[in-house]
């Protein structure tokens, strides 16, 4: 390797300060798509917010169902249920999003 060449970094796709940057990525570019689209801004960032926090337990779940070794069914089990328990958030984004708010 050169000197001008940069280090490497060390980090993998679950490496929870990408984590976290990624899933502020994706709540940045869905704004900014629900703005483009018609949504007001607090009406956009809301429908983000939900819609991310929703999506963030699916990280935990996919980690355990990909990773090297086996997880237990045990944690598989609780990596569902806190998906699971998430659902709620997906659906007040669902209702902002169609404009049936007023049900939130």
């Amino acid at each position: 390797m050169s000197e001008s060449d940069p280090p490497q970094v060390r980090c993998t796709p679950t490496d929870p300060s990408i984590e976290f940057d990624v899933f502020e990525l994706v709540r940045l570019r869905l704004v900014e798509a629900l703005v483009e689209g018609g949504y007001e801004a607090l009406e956009a960032e809301r429908i983000a917010l939900y819609a991310v926090g929703g999506a963030r337990p699916v990280s935990r779940l996919l980690k355990l169902a990909t990773g090297a070794r086996p997880s237990s069914h045990a944690e598989v089990i609780e990596a569902l249920t806190l998906f699971l328990d998430e659902a709620h958030e997906l659906e007040k984004a669902r209702r902002i999003l169609l404009r049936l708010e007023d049900a939130v």
